[in-house]
Parts: structure tokens; C-alpha cells; sequence
């Protein structure tokens, strides 16, 4: 079953950028996602828009992921959208962030079917490209609600549904309702791509023969870790990173954000991009928490020095961001 299975880089705020799909598309990654590009933002402008939008010259697949909920935002978003350079639109009913939910965007339209569908259908009209959903379980124990919801964004006229085993109040917490999953892949007639829980290859199979799906997106088990999809493009079990591997890795993925987004933006952003290859690998933590400090490419320099003569205290591991 492992060589039909299709791997989907799902879309994350703050991390799935054109350097992060970069690492993930060297160790075999075909499918991605932007992060999540707000649709009022895109329409009245804002300057994070370019970045999330942009796109490598040699990538081969790439999804675009829009939010919102106002009717008249997603029309303009849609129509700008319609007219770049993306594989496919992707609008996003999942996310359980507060502030995300209170303008009842992302998983508040589970709430709200008339509205949810009223949105989608806007999006529908709007773009020739193929359009997908990616949305998140109702209830944990019945399929019912969620296979009667999934149905009916089927209804208009989407070409696949993504759909997160937890509930939006779980967040990332708890198992994967798979169950849930399968149900919903059994009702609809478009493909369902199952999504949670995936931090190995072990994981991906389990997921994929607890739902029946083969296609599976991948999130947080990506951060830190492009060498997932070593292992889970490849079918088999591949030994964690060595220490020289991380090293190399973390240095031309900092060089690739400095690249992309300037010195000094760079900078902040590989904080947490360095603690992502280094927590979890048996990296002293006196010496990960250096990271949060650094602000200039020479202070990323001496810090990455005393990473590469150092080495881990323990042999390296698979990250795991659940422990």
C-alpha cells in the first residue's frame, strides 16, 4: 500500500514558505501548500502578501490556501488568485486559532453551513482552477455530522476534501479519528485526503490503513524534520539525520531565509527555524537557547560554529514535536 501513497506538505502560518518547501522538495516532498494567505489581506493589501505567495521557479506542484469568510473578499481573492500561478485554491474551514474563529472564518464555518457553502460556492464561480477544502472532524464519535457537512461542500462542485482527524477544540491534542475519516472517504465521490498525526513513516501507514486514503498531508511532523520525507517518499524506514546532515541542513536553510527575506527579517525568523532542527537531537539546551538571541549573519556564524564542533550529547532522534 506504502508505494501508492501521495504526500501533501499542508499548509502552516509562519512556516511553509518558499525556504521550508525548499528544504522538504530536496528530500522528496512533490506536493505543498502555501501558508495560509488571508483573503482581506490579499484584497486591501499587506505586505506579508508577497512572501506567501511567492513560488519557485522549479516547484513542481503548489497549492495556494485562502481564508475568509466575508462573501465580498473572497469574490475579489478569488479572482486575483485565479490569475496566478497555482496548481490549485484550496480554501481553509479547519483552523481553530481564536482570533481566526471570532471573525468567523476557518473552523467557526463548521458552525455555519449555509454561510460555509454560500462562501464556497462564491470561490467555485470564481476560479477555473481546481478547488479543494481542508476541514476538521465534528464529532468524535459519530461520522454522521461530519459526512452530512462534507457532503455538502461536495455539492459545489469541489475537487477534493482534506479532513483533520481532531476536533477544532482539540487543536493538535488527542488521537486521530480515523474512523472518521474512513467514513467520509466512503460517502464522497472526490478524494478525501487524510490529515493528523503523521510524525513517521509509521505513522502514515497506520493513518492511511485506518482511513483508506492515499493521500495524506503532512504538518508539524515536517518542522525541523525535511528528512520525513526521505523516509515516507521512499517507502522505508531511513536512519535519523547525522550530525552533519542537521548541520548541513539547518546552515543552508538560515542561508535560504536570508536569501528570501533580507538580513535583518531573516534573522528573527531563524530563531525558531534553528531550535526546529536542534530540540529533540540531544543538542545541549544552554546551547539551543543561544539561538533566541541571534540578530545578525555573524552572531548566526559563531553560533552555528559552536553547534557543528559540539555536537549532541546523545545520539540524534527523530524529532518529535508531541514530547
Amino acid at each position: 500500500m506504502t508505494e501508492s501513497l501521495e504526500y501533501i506538505l499542508a499548509p502552516m502560518a509562519g512556516y511553509t514558505d518558499l525556504p521550508f518547501r525548499y528544504a522538504c522538495r530536496k528530500y522528496g516532498l512533490r506536493y505543498a501548500y502555501t501558508a495560509l494567505i488571508d483573503a482581506g489581506a490579499l484584497v486591501h493589501g499587506n505586505s506579508e502578501n508577497a512572501n506567501i505567495l511567492a513560488r519557485g521557479a522549479e516547484e513542481p506542484y503548489l497549492a495556494v490556501q485562502l481564508l475568509g469568510s466575508i462573501p465580498a473578499d473572497l469574490q475579489q481573492a478569488v479572482a486575483l488568485l485565479d490569475k496566478m500561478d497555482f496548481d490549485a485554491i484550496d480554501f481553509n474551514m479547519g483552523c481553530p486559532v481564536r482570533k481566526v474563529i471570532r471573525r468567523g472564518a476557518g473552523a467557526a464555518l463548521l458552525q455555519d453551513l449555509d454561510h460555509a457553502l454560500k462562501c464556497l460556492r462564491i470561490l467555485r464561480q470564481g476560479t477555473r482552477k481546481p478547488l479543494s477544502v481542508k476541514t476538521r472532524i465534528i464529532s468524535e464519535v459519530d461520522p454522521e455530522p461530519t459526512v452530512q457537512f462534507c457532503l455538502a461542500l461536495q455539492s459545489c462542485g469541489i475537487d477534493q476534501l482534506t479532513l483533520h482527524g481532531r476536533l477544532a477544540e482539540k487543536v493538535y491534542s488527542g488521537p486521530v479519528a480515523g474512523n472518521i475519516i474512513q467514513a467520509v472517504r466512503t460517502a464522497l465521490s472526490i478524494p478525501v485526503c487524510a490529515n493528523g498525526g503523521i510524525f513517521s513513516r509509521q505513522d502514515a501507514v497506520a493513518l492511511a490503513q485506518a482511513t483508506g486514503c492515499t493521500r495524506l498531508m503532512v504538518a508539524r511532523g515536517a518542522i525541523g524534520n525535511p528528512w520525513l520525507f526521505r523516509s515516507l517518499c521512499q517507502g522505508q524506514d531511513a536512519a535519523p539525520p547525522t550530525h552533519a546532515e542537521v548541520c548541513a541542513q539547518l546552515y543552508e536553510h538560515v542561508e535560504q531565509l536570508r536569501a528570501f527575506y533580507g538580513l535583518e527579517r531573516s534573522m528573527i525568523l531563524a530563531r525558531k527555524t534553528i531550535l526546529s532542527y536542534l530540540v529533540g537531537r540531544g543538542y545541549r539546551r544552554s546551547l539551543r537557547a543561544q539561538a533566541t538571541n541571534i540578530s545578525s549573519w555573524e552572531e548566526f556564524l559563531r553560533f552555528f560554529r559552536c553547534v557543528v564542533s559540539e555536537g549532541p550529547l546523545s545520539p540524534a532522534k527523530n524529532i518529535s514535536l508531541e514530547t
